[in-house]
């Protein structure tokens, strides 16, 4: 078995356990808010393949850095590896667990990952510079990698990697330096990790741990076409999907229950996607929704009008319930992103207009139906992308997955991969709704639109990145040159 083997270390309470959580996707170790919490150096497989395998430990927090080194040095004379072994051990826990980490680098690292709080000044961390010293006197290439980044802002993000780059620059053994936040990070930030990792390894090693990143990239890449064909699949659902309404619906009342029996059916599929979603990223828990605010009980609607066959006019409708808070959520191209609706922008004149162009009433040649309108689904499709990047940028060391909100340039970038799509979609949505009995050939279709957006924003969000995202392309036939 051909090894490779990375180091995961830090000061104390930086943050190491919950990155080796993201990474692993597992539970490991124990995460706490307080220090020295991982006392023992734990290994765990990466990346297995049959012949080879990229080992990640995780290890104990380097503490009093200084009375470290000091300690250290001693090591050789009998005084020195009795305080190591014996003293320490029993009288000094938090130093023995660091000097338990550096001896895990000494004799078990190819590469060490040494992970800092960017959002910490490097003058002000004063634990740095004899942390670097003892890196050095063990001389094994180091990647920094900055914690406490991906708060929405990359202009922020950029200054604080160039600050530590330059602050760096004085130590031979950083090789390279990379932001990867252990809350909110992307499965293509990874990829670009495990290939710096490799740069900075030579002959036999280097070309393993090549193969390797190539295996962790595409079972990634793979998990990415699954998640778009999920996308696909509920958006070509919800096109699809129409109530029934009694009679010759002209009754308010009977209109209503239609469009909440509706809303419920989405509803439902969105629990559906985000349960699969969350499954396929490696998370734990299921996608709860707040208690949401009570929509006004009645709505409007126009005057008798003269509806055709092909295509009908728009009417109102605001629900009570999760299934209004849903279509309001969605409305709002994520205001309050599944939590619930918020009050001024739902109740108020804005809300009530986007809610009038949610459903589409068809008087056809039996049955009327109620359907969801073009201009709903145009923003389900936004919805949905953005739905998709919190799950994919949800680390696992943050817990349970909770919707915790979308950074605005999420809301940008995905209006900009859109823009050359909507006609797009538009088309696949009236062909498919001409001929509903091609729903597996349109939902390939709606997949080929949702993962070429995607891969846009990715590409957009992590240019370091696009040629990992830009490798698998989608290639379903049928597609237009708009889709790719």
């Amino acid at each position: 078995m051909r090894l490779v083997t990375l180091s995961l270390i830090s000061h104390t309470n930086v943050g190491k356990t919950t990155l080796a959580r993201t990474l692993l996707r597992s539970d490991v170790g124990e995460v706490l808010d307080q220090a020295h919490v991982t006392e023992v150096s734990e290994a765990y497989d990466l990346v297995k393949l049959p012949d080879a395998c990229l080992r990640l430990w995780d290890t104990p927090g380097l503490g009093d850095s200084a009375r470290l080194v000091r300690r250290l040095k001693q090591e050789g004379n009998p005084l020195g590896w009795f305080l190591h072994q014996v003293w320490d051990r029993y009288r000094d826990r938090p130093l023995f667990c660091s000097q338990q980490a550096i001896r895990n680098i000494r004799g078990e690292a190819d590469v060490v990952l040494y992970l800092v709080n960017a959002s910490e000044h490097p003058e002000e961390a004063g634990y740095v510079s004899p942390e670097m010293e003892l890196l050095g006197w063990i001389g094994k290439p180091v990647l920094v990698l900055l914690n406490q980044t991906g708060d929405g802002d990359p202009a922020r993000d950029a200054r604080a990697l160039d600050l530590w780059k330059k602050a760096l620059a004085a130590w031979s053994i950083v090789r390279d330096v990379l932001s990867l936040d252990a809350f909110t990070r992307c499965w293509v930030q990874e990829g670009v990790l495990l290939e710096r990792v490799a740069g900075l390894l030579e002959g036999e090693k280097r070309a393993v741990t090549t193969t390797l990143a190539r295996a962790w990239e595409e079972g990634n890449l793979a998990i990415f076409e699954r998640a778009s064909a999920a996308l696909g699949g509920y958006l070509a659902g919800a096109i699809d999907d129409r109530e029934p309404v009694p009679g010759q619906g002209v009754g308010q009342g009977d209109k209503r229950r239609a469009m909440r029996t509706l809303a419920e059916r989405l509803d439902e599929a969105t629990r559906r996607l985000m349960d699969d979603l969350i499954a396929e990223h490696g998370l734990v828990g299921r996608y709860q929704t707040d208690a949401r605010e009570r929509l006004q009980e009645d709505f409007d609607l126009p005057g008798e009008v003269a509806w055709s066959s092909a295509r009908a006019g728009i009417l109102g409708a605001a629900m009570g319930g999760a299934a209004g808070g849903l279509v309001a959520d969605v409305m709002v191209a994520g205001l309050s992103f599944g939590g619930g609706a918020v009050a001024g922008a739902i109740l108020g004149a804005a809300g009530a207009m986007g809610l009038r162009r949610g459903y589409q009433f068809v008087r056809g040649d039996e049955t009327p139906e109620v359907r969801w309108a073009l201009e709903f689904l145009d923003q389900l499709l936004r919805q949905s992308l953005l739905r998709y990047l919190a799950v994919a940028h949800f680390g696992r060391g943050r817990g349970e997955w909770r919707d915790t909100g979308n950074p605005e340039r999420w809301n940008a970038l995905v209006e900009a991969a859109l823009r050359a799509r909507t006609d797009r979609f538009a088309e696949v949505v009236a062909f498919q709704r001409e001929s509903p009995g091609e729903s597996p050939v349109f939902a390939e279709r709606l997949t080929a639109i949702v993962q070429s957006a995607l891969s846009d924003v990715l590409s957009t969000a992590y240019p370091q990145a696009a040629h990992i995202v830009r490798r698998r392309e989608p290639t379903i036939s049928g597609t237009s040159p708009t889709e790719r």
